[in-house]
């Protein structure tokens, strides 16, 4: 079950944080070399069958070039950007605010979307990620 939005931090102020590094000079770079603008940064809690609750960092971006149309990416085009973004922002995004996060979600979507919310004419691609042991483990 999932539970209410915990906590939400404006995607710009941890975009600016992490740009300040040497790591991000530049902007957000992926290996399909594709524009991606960060769009929201979310943290929830899920409760979990045994009781515990976990906390996921779901980072969401526009992908304007991703799509099912002739000549924009496929998932398989841009499924490496996915990897790239955990290890490298999502990883130390959870590092930067605390800790704690078990899993990280990395969201691409061509068209702005509420979180869980479909629409036929918006494209999304998405991976899940156990990051409890300091990596990032498709899940």
């Amino acid at each position: 079950m999932r539970a209410a939005v915990a906590r939400a931090l404006s995607p710009f102020m941890v975009a600016g944080f992490l740009l300040m590094s040497p790591a991000h000079a530049g902007g957000v770079s992926v290996p399909s070399g594709q524009y991606l603008l960060p769009y929201e940064f979310l943290w929830e809690d899920h409760r979990q069958p045994d009781g515990t609750v976990q906390t996921w960092l779901i980072l969401r971006f526009l992908a304007p070039e991703i799509g099912k149309e002739k000549g924009k990416r496929s998932f398989d085009d841009v499924a490496d950007d996915l990897d790239s973004l955990c290890k490298g922002m999502g990883l130390e995004v959870a590092r930067v605010t605390g800790g704690g996060v078990s899993q990280v979600i990395v969201n691409l979507m061509n068209a702005p979307i509420a979180r869980g919310a479909s629409d036929a004419n918006v494209t999304q691609y998405m991976n899940a990620y156990d990051i409890t042991g300091g990596s990032c483990e498709w899940q």
